[in-house]
C-alpha cells in the first residue's frame, strides 16, 4: 500500500494534492545545491557523516551500514537517485536518518535546513512526478521544494538485494 501526505491512493498516479489544509510538517535538506524534504514524521534524526562498512550483495543506492546506537542503519546514496552523480562522503555532510516501511536508513545531505510547515504546491507539474519516490511540491516563503516519500525511496529489486545482503551479514556475524 503506498501513502502520501499529497493524495489519497487512488489520485497517487496523477499526483494531485489534497485540498491545502494545515499543512505539512517537513524536515528540509541540501543535496547538491537542490532542495528537498521529507515528512517530518518519518525523520529519526540527523547525524553527523560517517564511513559506513560495505555490505556486500546490496545494490548501488546502498553506500554502506553504520551502527547508530546499536541498531543497524542501512546508508543509501540519496545524490545517486536524485541527480543522477553518486556521492563521496565526505565530513561536512549529513546523515539524514529517515523510516522507510520499517528499515532505518540514512540519506546522505549536504545540510539539513530544520523542520517546518509547507503547504503543498496545487501546480504539481507532471515531469517533477515521473519519480516514483517523490511524493510532492511544497512552496516555502523562499521557492519550491520537492519532498521525498522514503517508504518509496528504494525500489523493489533494491529492497529485496538489500534484505538479502544485511541477512547474510547478519549470518556472518
Amino acid at each position: 500500500m503506498i501513502s502520501s501526505a499529497f493524495a489519497p491512493e487512488a489520485v497517487l498516479p496523477s499526483r494531485q494534492p489534497k485540498a491545502v489544509q494545515a499543512g505539512l510538517q517537513i524536515l528540509e535538506f541540501v543535496c547538491r545545491g537542490q532542495r528537498f524534504a521529507v515528512p517530518l514524521a518519518s525523520v529519526r534524526r540527523a547525524v553527523l557523516s560517517a564511513r559506513p562498512v560495505p555490505l556486500p550483495g546490496a545494490s548501488d543506492i546502498v553506500l554502506g551500514v553504520l551502527d547508530v546506537g546499536g541498531e543497524t542503519v542501512t546508508v543509501l546514496d540519496f545524490a545517486l537517485r536524485a541527480t543522477g552523480r553518486p556521492t563521496v562522503i565526505t565530513p561536512d555532510q549529513q546523515f539524514l536518518i529517515v523510516e522507510t516501511d520499517g528499515l532505518p536508513c540514512a540519506l546522505v545531505v549536504d545540510a539539513v535546513n530544520g523542520p517546518g510547515t509547507a503547504v503543498p504546491d496545487t501546480a504539481w507539474p507532471d515531469a517533477a512526478g515521473a519519480a516514483a519516490w517523490v511524493d510532492g511540491l511544497v512552496r516555502l516563503p523562499d521557492g519550491l521544494c520537492l519532498v521525498v516519500d522514503p517508504a518509496r525511496f528504494l525500489f523493489a529489486h533494491e529492497r529485496a538485494q538489500l534484505t538479502q545482503a544485511l541477512g547474510a551479514a547478519g549470518e556472518r556475524h
